[in-house]
């Protein structure tokens, strides 16, 4: 499928076909071109061809999508150049798009959110965790930034399911899982940001295509496949400084892709000023990042790489604590047509070495001593092979997966003379393997129904002869029917469900945050989760709206307990069933080409429902939480503003240490100096609040006010 191009005066001429893998025309697919200065949308016809005038010269973006595939761009740079445009199954998937621009449209109702690589760019905040608080319902543990915080506490909260550390949510680039293989927790400075192109944030129990991970859900980074670079410079407050690029080029039937990035900061007092002694000193951090991929179709079948590398030094505090990590990773995908239909194959490596140690402080905070040290080396392999069929009204898809895991602990406590004592070594594996399918069915017109579920077992075991392996066996339905009320409304019902087993770290590893202690519990049972969604989507004309409402069973939930306060509290990892009850709301408004309006809203009652526990509110998850976000487009100026709110929460299970209410709102300005250099401000936290970010039981604050200044080349 060639596409020919044909300039005359201002006016550039785009017309092509759309295939999938297997060659057959695919009807219905959005075409959207892209210039500097204009955006012209069109859908494929029943044969596959399309055809677009847009005023502008070259180059131009051509981005082709269409549900259950994975958006194609290409970038059109010359009149007569020929493109190759075929589309790739991603599963079957529905999405809603916030564009930077806000020139994406809602496309129909689901539970995801996408932000695209220009509302990546140009918002205010500095790191992708930041970025995605701005998505209805995203959270942290302990509501503190990966700019300084434990990268042992950054799991990710969605749908009133709380993260202790250990992530309730699959985090993936292209697919390939970045979640710790020890701990499930992630580094979001692990792709450099001028590799991205996208990411999905898909809410809700999604365990029956993904697995064990994706109880909460699913966060996926999808990296750039269209030629070009991208190179970004900033730096500002506290030292922060960031260098990230990306380049990449397309040769025949080959597109060969690398990114890099350097990133630190001297960080900032994270111990409250009521509390703080000589001994707190700035958190830091200094991180760097690269990933290559290249993909290529010598002939029938397209052939995918990728891999990456990713080293981070921390400082936790004060002078004693500290923890660096080391992180490999590569994976390789293949596919092809066969049978009517698309398969792929796929496999993924990763391999960590993380190290921390931790003290105890005076209760002057004015001296430490060293009383722990952990060193951690873990890998995980997994796997999986995939077949989508598309035929009439009907799509199917059916996947088998495995993954393996294993880690080495070693620990050594320190006497309170500075002896190191032994040093304990504690081997674990764990394994998950699975079986899915799932079927969507256009019923009419209107009308499209979802059927599937996966079969998986999980296993977990000391990597130790006169250990006992423990098995767990989990069956994840989903269900769901989606139906067109009239041309720009969409209903859509659904049941999910997920299972999760307990990490290596959750059954193993002790651990300390300031003088709170937190023990493992090698007996913790998987953690399942199962109930219903109602979303309704709107679409009339500059306004899109979604309103969702759930309601989510968790039974055997892995929490924190508290067995005794004091001077030092001591918690250990316990099961518990709880409950989460809430609603999301999303709503764009274009109000013209230069100015865009959003906000997003979560609203959450989600509590323990059994045990002395009864009725306490889940620790990490503040009732209500929402956003608005401006964007602003003039000639070569733009400008971006964001604001947060979000309402109290607790920061442990028996609900005794309360994190304020509060609201933090960020800044961007840019400038097109040419059509490929941007130069831009920015400021976070404006108005210097001084956030409450945890109580261990001393308060920890978050960032004060950080402004920085960089600038942004494309080509």
């Amino acid at each position: 499928m060639a596409m020919a191009i044909l300039l005359w005066s201002a006016q550039l001429t785009v017309h092509g076909t759309i295939v999938d893998a297997s060659g057959a025309a695919v009807a219905g697919a959005q075409i959207v071109v892209t210039a500097a200065r204009a955006v012209v949308r069109t859908a494929s016809a029943a044969d596959g061809s399309w055809t677009v005038t847009i005023d502008a010269a070259p180059p131009v973006e051509v981005t082709a999508s269409f549900p259950g595939f994975r958006d194609v761009t290409r970038t059109v740079a010359a009149p007569d150049q020929t493109l190759r445009i075929e589309l790739v199954p991603q599963g079957i998937a529905e999405r809603i798009t916030v564009s930077g621009e806000a020139q994406h449209r809602l496309s129909v109702a689901s539970s995801a959110t996408v932000l695209d690589r220009t509302a990546l760019a140009k918002a205010p905040a500095l790191v992708l965790d930041e970025q995605l608080r701005m998505v209805p319902g995203f959270s942290l543990f302990r509501r503190t930034s990966s700019l300084v915080a434990n990268p042992t506490t950054q799991g990710v909260t969605l749908r009133g399911m709380s993260a202790s550390g250990a992530s309730r949510t699959l985090v993936a680039a292209d697919g390939v899982p970045l979640n710790d293989p020890f701990g499930a927790w992630v580094y979001w400075d692990r792709v450099p940001a001028a590799a991205l192109d996208s990411v999905v944030v898909s809410r809700g129990a999604s365990s029956d295509v993904h697995g064990n991970d994706a109880l909460g859900g699913v966060i996926n980074m999808n990296l750039r496949t269209a030629p070009g670079a991208d190179i970004r410079m900033e730096g500002g407050s506290e030292g922060t400084a960031r260098a990230s690029g990306f380049g990449g080029a397309t040769m025949d039937r080959l597109f060969a892709g690398a990114a890099a990035e350097s990133l630190r900061t001297d960080g900032y007092v994270v111990t409250a000023p009521e509390s703080r002694g000589s001994i707190d000193i700035p958190a830091r951090v200094k991180a760097a990042s690269s990933v290559g991929w290249m993909s290529a179709r010598p002939g029938a079948v397209e052939i995918e790489a990728r891999g990456g590398y990713f080293s981070e030094d921390r400082n936790n505090g004060t002078p004693a604590q500290v923890n660096a990590t080391i992180s490999r990773w590569g994976a390789a995908n293949l596919r092809g047509a066969a049978g009517g239909g698309l398969w792929e194959a796929r496999i993924d490596t990763t391999s960590t070495s993380y190290r921390q140690t931790f003290s105890a402080v005076s209760a002057a905070r004015d001296s430490e001593r060293l009383t722990s040290l952990q060193w951690v080396a873990a890998m995980s392999t997994g796997g999986a092979v995939t077949y989508l069929r598309t035929g009439g009204r009907t799509t199917e898809l059916v996947s088998a997966s495995s993954r393996y895991s294993d880690a080495d602990l070693e620990e050594a406590a320190v006497a309170a003379s500075s002896a190191q004592g032994p040093t304990a070594l504690t081997p674990a594996w764990q394994r998950s393997d699975g079986i899915a399918a799932q079927a969507r069915v256009d019923l009419s017109r209107r009308a499209t129904i979802e059927i599937g579920g996966r079969v998986q077992i999980f296993q977990s075991r000391l990597r130790e002869p006169s250990a006992s392996t423990t098995t767990a066996y989990a069956l994840d339905p989903r269900v769901a029917l989606s139906w067109k009320v009239d041309g720009s409304d969409t209903l859509r019902v659904a049941w999910l469900s997920g299972f999760r087993g307990p990490t290596m770290n959750e059954l193993f590893r002790s651990f300390r945050v300031g003088n709170a202690i937190t023990l493992a519990n090698a007996n913790l049972a998987p953690e399942r989760a199962w109930g219903p969604e109602v979303a309704f989507t709107s679409e009339r004309g500059r306004w899109t709206s979604r309103a969702i409402f759930y309601a989510t069973r968790l039974t055997d939930a892995i929490y924190s307990r508290t067995l005794s306060s004091g001077a030092t509290i001591t918690r250990q990892r316990s099961n518990a069933d709880a409950r989460a009850v809430g609603s999301e709301l999303e709503v764009e408004w274009r109000a013209t080409r230069a100015v865009a309006l959003s906000s997003s809203w979560a609203f959450d009652d989600s509590r323990f429902v059994s045990g002395d526990l009864d009725g306490k509110r889940i620790p990490q998850v503040p009732s209500a939480q929402g956003s608005v976000g401006i964007r602003l487009t003039h000639s070569r100026a733009n400008a971006a503003v964001d604001v947060r709110v979000f309402s109290s929460q607790f920061d442990d299970d028996v609900n005794a240490f309360e994190l304020r209410a509060d609201s933090v709102t960020a800044a961007r300005a840019g400038f097109d100096v040419t059509p490929h250099l941007e130069v831009f401000g920015t400021i976070e936290n404006v108005f210097d609040a001084e956030i409450d970010t945890g109580r261990t039981p001393i308060r920890t604050v978050g960032a004060p006010r950080l402004a920085r200044v960089g600038a942004r080349m494309t080509f």
